[in-house]
């Protein structure tokens, strides 16, 4: 276990002076007034601080959160995880380190209890909020008598508990918050905790006391069953064309498969608990078919983007342990889907151009699945993250999905206890899983919390402490319904900390205080009537904008357009949906719930615009390497057509800056699968000498396809028509010409017979 809390400084700021510095003039009427002003606050401020002092605890100076950070505390080992009649003493150790520049003396800690958390709104208080420490303390012990800016020292508590009178004092079970409390002196300022630690402390038997003595066992045990999510913590494909090398952002997918990383951990942990067949039974993987893919396609080779371009990647050997790691895990298991990169379903729905749907694609994975892992999941039932809409549960319906895992937070708060309704209008069952474990697994119990894991092992012990009150420890817990644990997609925690909170679930399970169940138990029972989804705050800020939708239509419409001028080549055999799969692929990575920042959501989108037009660019006219020599004035221009694509595609030929040409209509052409194809366009020069044409490609729906080539023109003659448009102006000039002078002759002449 490795714990990590950044604690705070706390030290006051040199005071400025108060009265005007003393100069070689009187002080004027102004300063006297400016003084005597400064003096009263000066006072105040005495009287103020005086008053302050009175109410302040006299355990340790209290944290300023403007100040900025002096020191951290990183927590190795805790021991017990869980206090029984069978434990006498509370151990902590780790380190501490001064990150701040200014010298730390006389450091010293100790640990604190708080009032027993009594029902569950207090606890879930107490995860968002650390409430105060101060029913019992256990002694400072001196930890180092300084530490330089950079230094460290290890850090060992023994907390006696119940019975020593500088110890920890126990009266009942329950769950208790703890607090590690580091408190020194850095320089120039005064004595402030500096560092601390708060976690809940659960309190299964009073120490010391008889076996079974104030334990508290349900009369029935809780039946429990476990989600184990399998997913990356963000997409990381930014390349990944048909028959062409995967390519991600980092190499940090490789360190998580590596033994060790996190996603090792969650099979490596997963694993152990074979060992218990109710815990390994009650167990049901949640995968997510992006990283099944990205894992799959590592294994054969991959290369990273850089800021000095792409490199090879180092991770396909560990990618290729992993996943045969994971098919083991998984045979013969529970396993269910999440959506495609973890895609936003509410976003995704509001894309309806493409056919058979965005939505379609990132939930109908099963196949994928089944032919990577081994096993078929569970038939239309899904675990979605984040806000879920009317559009986007009628698409749902229509792609097969009968089951949600979802957030009890988004149903009405008379669904409770775990009963599962029908979401109204849509057949639907929507199964809850318990917000509270799942807010504590998340390292913060804040509803509102929009960053994921921030302390894992923190997490996990939290995690325990609402497991015990879901288990019984609590006689006001008065819940009998099923309890299903959903840790978050992205869940961070050592194997350590896996294995203690499946060891914990083990004990709970051989004590009676919970029943392990498989989650298809679960969902076999009867829904609880109707219900709609509700929209809980939190999702706000996390919603896409209407600049982010309408970008991802954009994409859509164009991808759409892409597919209906594409066909099969009869050589090549290759769908058209084929090659158009890494672009909706990309699509619904940079709609994914991973993005918690509008900076992120943006790259994502870049990303996937970016795959869009790397296709679009393997079609295109050819650039001549030299100008184009016209031998008449009606000479066809020769153009160059490639196609870099492994299917048929029908384009357009435009031609633009073509003042000093005139062309004719120039049909669909279609350009076979790899291949090139020269067409002549019928053209009549309109003037002599050089000058530029450039030819696009587009699809016949109008979408662009590769650059404009640019053609060099030389012309020496007039095309036929010209010639004859020119000769008939001209001729009409001169006809004109002439009948304005025979006009002008005749008047002439009558003028002259007049005056005569």
């Amino acid at each position: 276990m490795s714990w990590g809390g950044d604690g705070h400084h706390r030290s006051p700021s040199l005071a400025e002076p108060l009265l005007p510095r003393i100069s070689g003039r009187a002080p004027s009427k102004a300063d006297t007034t400016s003084a005597c002003t400064r003096f009263g606050a000066l006072v105040l401020t005495l009287l103020f601080l005086a008053g302050s002092c009175l109410f302040l605890p006299s355990a340790s100076g209290q944290p300023l959160p403007e100040e900025p950070d002096r020191l951290r505390m990183d927590i190795a080992e805790m021991s017990p995880r869980l206090l029984t009649t069978d434990s006498t003493t509370l151990t902590v150790r780790g380190r501490l380190t001064n990150v701040g520049d200014r010298r730390i003396s006389d450091l010293k800690a100790r640990v604190q209890l708080g009032q027993v958390r009594s029902d569950e709104r207090q606890l879930a208080e107490s995860l968002a909020e650390p409430p105060p420490a101060e029913l019992s303390m256990s002694r400072f012990t001196e930890v180092v008598d300084e530490l330089a800016p950079g230094e460290s020292a290890p850090l060992a508590l023994e907390v006696p508990l119940n019975g020593a009178a500088d110890g920890l004092e126990v009266v009942r079970p329950g769950v208790y918050p703890l607090l590690v409390n580091v408190n020194g002196t850095p320089e120039y300022g005064g004595t402030a905790r500096l560092a601390e630690l708060n976690m809940m402390l659960p309190v299964l038997g009073v120490p010391g006391g008889s076996t079974g003595s104030g334990e508290y066992l349900p009369d029935q045990p809780r039946r429990l069953s476990v989600l184990w999510p399998i997913a990356a913590t963000e997409p990381q494909v930014v390349a990944a064309p048909l028959g062409g090398p995967l390519v991600l952002a980092n190499d940090a997918l490789a360190d998580a498969l590596a033994p060790g990383g996190r996603l090792d951990a969650l099979v490596s942990a997963a694993d152990q608990a074979r060992d218990d067949p109710r815990v390994f039974g009650s167990l049901c993987f949640a995968v997510d078919p992006d990283l099944l893919q990205t894992v799959e396609a590592m294994a054969g080779g991959y290369r990273v983007r850089t800021p000095r371009g792409t490199i090879e990647g180092t991770g396909a050997a560990a990618a290729s342990r992993w996943l045969d790691s994971l098919r083991a895990l998984v045979d013969g298991k529970c396993v269910i889907q999440l959506p495609f990169a973890d895609a936003d379903l509410a976003a995704v729905s509001a894309i309806r151009d493409s056919a058979p749907g965005l939505t379609a694609t990132a939930v109908g994975n099963a196949a994928t699945v089944t032919r990577i892992l081994n096993v078929k999941p569970v038939d239309g039932v899904l675990w979605p993250d984040g806000r879920l809409n009317d559009d986007a549960l009628e698409d749902l319906s229509g792609a097969g999905v009968n089951t949600l895992i979802v957030d009890p937070d988004r149903l009405p708060d008379d669904t409770t206890d775990g009963s599962a309704p029908e979401l109204a209008g849509t057949g639907i069952r929507a199964q809850p899983y318990d917000a509270l474990l799942a807010r504590s697994l998340t390292g913060s119990g804040a509803a509102n919390t929009l960053n994921p894991v921030m302390e894992p092992d923190i997490a996990v012990q939290n995690g325990l402490a609402v497991l015990a009150m879901r288990a019984g420890l609590n006689q006001r817990e008065t819940g009998s319904g099923p309890v299903l644990l959903a840790p978050p997609h992205q869940w961070t925690a050592s194997a350590a900390e896996l294995d203690t909170l499946l060891q914990t679930l083990g004990d709970f399970a051989g004590s009676g205080r919970v029943e392990p169940v498989q989650l298809q138990e679960l969902l076999a029972t009867r829904t609880t009537g109707d219900a709609g989804m509700v929209r809980p705050a939190r999702d706000v800020p996390t919603e896409p904008s209407g600049q982010v939708l309408g970008r991802m239509r954009d994409i859509d419409a164009i991808t759409t357009d892409l597919g209906r001028a594409m066909s099969v080549d009869a050589t090549a055999q290759v769908e058209p949906a084929q090659v158009l799969q890494p672009l909706r692929n990309g699509l619904l990575r940079a709609s994914s719930s991973a993005w918690r920042t509008t900076q992120q959501r943006d790259q994502a989108m870049l990303v996937a615009r970016e795959q869009l037009d790397t296709l679009r660019g393997r079609v295109t006219a050819v650039t001549p390497n030299r100008p184009i020599q016209l031998a008449s004035g009606s000479s066809p221009l020769p153009v160059l057509l490639s196609s870099e694509l492994p299917v048929a595609i029908t384009v357009q030929i435009n031609l633009s800056n073509a003042a000093g040409l005139r062309p004719e209509d120039v049909p669909d052409v279609v350009i076979a699968a790899n291949s090139k194809v020269n067409r002549r366009i019928p053209a009549e020069a309109q003037r002599a000498g050089k000058f530029n044409v450039y030819v696009s490609l587009s699809t016949p729906g109008g979408t662009e396809l590769g650059p404009p080539a640019r053609f060099e023109l030389i012309s020496n003659e007039y095309g036929v028509i010209t010639v004859i448009v020119t000769a008939t102006a001209g001729g009409a000039l001169l006809l004109l010409a002439g009948r304005r002078i025979y006009r002008r002759i005749r008047a002439e002449k009558r003028a002259g017979a007049s005056g005569t």
